[in-house]
């Protein structure tokens, strides 16, 4: 049975690069993205976000407290009512949206590769 998918084995398969680590790039946004603005933390608070490769300092992010969830769930539940603007949209008009948000994060799949956030910050979140 081939394994592994190796010329040695007789199953050739293209393998993607590893990416590779991203040295420079333009940060645009580092505010918390809810019901389609962007918004600074209710408490004002940001955390970190460093280049796992270099451990060089990427940017400093806006920090989501309970206050910040909980608009970001009551914007949630509203795009889910009838009169939203989403639930009015037609399928394929979402569809294309979704695609075209595929398509950014393919784009930028090296860069969202390699963030690395403090774990310690999740930590002291999910309690």
């Amino acid at each position: 049975m081939a394994q592994n998918g190796t010329p040695e084995n007789g199953v050739a398969e293209d393998i993607p690069a590893l990416p590779a680590p991203v040295t420079a790039q333009e940060i645009r946004h580092t505010k918390i993205f809810i019901g389609n603005e962007w918004h600074s933390s209710s408490s004002g608070r940001t955390f970190p976000t460093f280049n796992p490769a270099t451990g060089v300092k990427i940017c400093d992010v806006e920090e989501a407290d309970k206050t910040d969830v909980d608009k970001a769930v009551q914007a949630a539940k509203a795009a889910q009512q009838r009169s939203s603007p989403w639930r009015r949209m037609d399928a394929s008009s979402r569809g294309r949206l979704l695609h075209a948000l595929a398509d950014l994060m393919e784009r930028d799949r090296r860069l969202l590769a390699v963030i690395k956030i403090k774990p310690s910050l999740f930590a002291s979140h999910m309690h």
